[in-house]
């Protein structure tokens, strides 16, 4: 049979890797912006309950970032990490929005925008990068299954 000697070619191959690297870095960014802004928000957050919330939101962040690190490093690629700009823009709309004033709702409202943010961007990098290994695409939709947990979980602190 013809067929049964086909092979992919080389092309194709490297497609796939650059697509998975591509998706393992936008999970390492994900994580990493959002443990940025629960460690801006945690000290202004006054309900022990929601800290709590934040708390294990934050250790998800953490161990999804972990894994997708070890992901990376194993292929010999070290761990971009979060562009500069976007990560002083994120700091100054909290600093904005998390004055001394600021209330648990204005809190959980920072933390469902950024949530609904990485549900579309994680959906349009699973759609756009289909060549990604089934493991990468099996760790972004945990974090996409997380962000979505995240916004049902904060909708009693609105």
């Amino acid at each position: 049979m013809i067929f049964a000697e086909w092979k992919e070619p080389v092309y194709m191959q490297e497609k796939k890797l650059d697509e998975n690297k591509d998706l393992l870095e936008y999970i390492a960014k994900n994580c990493e912006m959002g443990k940025s802004a629960i460690k801006q928000l945690f000290p202004v957050i006054q309900n022990e309950t929601f800290k709590r919330l934040i708390e294990s939101q934050y250790r998800e962040y953490d161990e999804i970032y972990d894994l997708a690190a070890k992901a990376l490093k194993a292929r010999g690629e070290d761990v971009a990490g979060v562009n500069p700009a976007a990560k002083f823009s994120s700091y100054m709309m909290i600093r904005m929005n998390a004055g001394k004033a600021a209330s648990d709702e204005e809190m959980a409202k920072l933390m469902f925008k950024g949530s609904s943010t990485g549900i579309a961007e994680i959906t349009k990098h699973l759609n756009h990068l289909p060549a990604a290994q089934q493991e990468t695409r099996d760790l972004a939709g945990r974090l996409l299954a997380f962000e979505q947990r995240n916004i049902e979980e904060l909708k009693p602190y609105l």
